[in-house]
């Protein structure tokens, strides 16, 4: 991260270090501009990283949970519109599915109103659907797939892919995939393709030939765990997706 410095990209954030960490911090889960879903995080008792697989806590909440409502209000009504902007991203739309990780930085005792929350993660690149997480391969889970998902937990992943194909038919334009070499050994769950698709569309992914699975996020077929979710959204709304 720091070899050339600056000049070659070079980059280390000086970040704040909150100690309410321990009792955890909330994930806001976005598609485009619209919250759904909040995921309370706690470590595990001793730690402060609440990263999965360290054994923390995770309870989860819907958009409109009432005890983190001002949080809420203040970071999409007021402080939103200013992310892309702040970030030197103006012109360009806010990412279709990322999300937020809040600390919690006033001290014990603070009105709700008046609590001050610390960003301590925007992310977009790596960003999965926990309720698809039983369809992703594990040394003991080999054959994982799309059908070992939970029929509840599956139908509110497909809320969150339908939700991104109304956002994505905002700001698409076209891009040439031609040259993307498919690796996945089928598409299961994938639903049929439109005749007459608004746009066609392609969701790529990546594939770790020398990593067993291909990467720690991937089905038995070689997609990844939450991919046909996102990609029978788009063709819900009546774009093709492949």
């Amino acid at each position: 991260y720091l070899e050339g410095g600056k000049a070659a990209g070079g980059q280390l954030v000086d970040q704040r270090f909150c100690p309410r960490i321990v009792e955890g911090e909330l994930r806001y889960n976005c598609v485009g501009d619209a919250l759904v879903g909040i995921i309370h995080k706690k470590p595990a008792d001793g730690g402060i990283s609440a990263v999965g697989g360290t054994g923390s806590f995770y309870t989860y909440y819907g958009p409109e949970e009432v005890k983190f409502k001002s949080l809420t209000t203040n970071f999409l009504e007021r402080d939103l519109p200013k992310v892309m902007p702040a970030l030197g991203l103006g012109a360009e739309p806010i990412p279709l599915w990322w999300t937020t990780d809040f600390i919690l930085a006033s001290p014990v005792g603070t009105p709700t109103d008046q609590e001050k929350w610390i960003v301590g993660e925007f992310n977009c690149s790596c960003v999965g659907i926990s309720k698809c997480l039983a369809a992703y391969c594990k040394d003991d889970t080999p054959e994982a797939c799309y059908t070992d998902i939970f029929p509840d937990d599956l139908a509110e992943a497909e809320v969150y892919g339908s939700l991104m194909g109304r956002k994505a038919l905002g700001f698409l334009s076209p891009v040439n995939v031609s040259t993307i070499t498919q690796v996945a050994k089928d598409d299961l769950g994938l639903l049929p393709q439109p005749k007459n698709p608004t746009f066609k569309g392609a969701l790529a992914e990546i594939y770790v030939r020398c990593q067993t699975f291909g990467g720690s996020d991937k089905s038995s077929n070689g997609h990844r765990y939450d991919s046909i979710p996102f990609a029978n959204g788009m063709i819900r709304s009546g774009m093709s997706c492949q």
